[in-house]
């Protein structure tokens, strides 16, 4: 199922957004943070947005959901905010990894979008990337925080690593 998402314009990576917001295995101290130090994006602080968080297995996926006119509501994705320094390869660099297939929107897992971010301790919001989710997950389990580093820590710690798998 489809929500909330837009196929992506060849040009999409063109409208000059340089902010990309992470929440999973691209944040500090996760398994593949290497990847944006070696894009050499610049790390600018905690932030959220407004969505839902499902633990896929080996990783998470967000569902992002519009911010009522209030703020970010009770449901929130808790992650990083970056900037990238070369926007265009960046992104094409941060699509291969995420395997997103803008040729095969339909069939991809993850699709990108630019979203609304809220900086957590500077206050403040911008619009920045985001790696959502292209449908929602059938068989996934709700994160309820939010946040995939705390849901982690938690289940490393009581019975290791995840064995959920997510169907789609």
């Amino acid at each position: 199922m489809i929500f909330r998402t837009e196929p992506m314009p060849s040009d999409l990576a063109t409208n000059g957004c340089d902010l990309l917001f992470v929440y999973g295995t691209l944040r500090r101290g996760a398994s593949h943070h290497h990847i944006l130090q070696s894009l050499h994006a610049r790390f600018l602080g905690p932030a959220m947005v407004a969505g839902e968080l499902f633990d896929l297995g080996r990783f998470p996926g967000a569902r992002a959901i519009e911010p009522t006119s209030a703020g970010i509501g009770g449901r929130r994705v808790t992650g990083e905010l970056y900037r990238l320094r070369r926007l265009e390869p960046d992104l094409a660099a941060l699509d291969r990894y995420e395997g997103l297939q803008p040729s095969a929107f339909e069939t991809s897992l993850f699709c990108r979008r630019v979203t609304r971010v809220w900086k957590q301790n500077v206050g403040g919001a911008a619009q920045a990337w985001i790696y959502c989710l292209s449908r929602r997950p059938a068989a996934a389990c709700l994160i309820p925080s939010g946040d995939y580093s705390k849901a982690a820590r938690r289940l490393r710690g009581s019975s290791g690593a995840s064995k959920r798998r997510a169907r789609f």
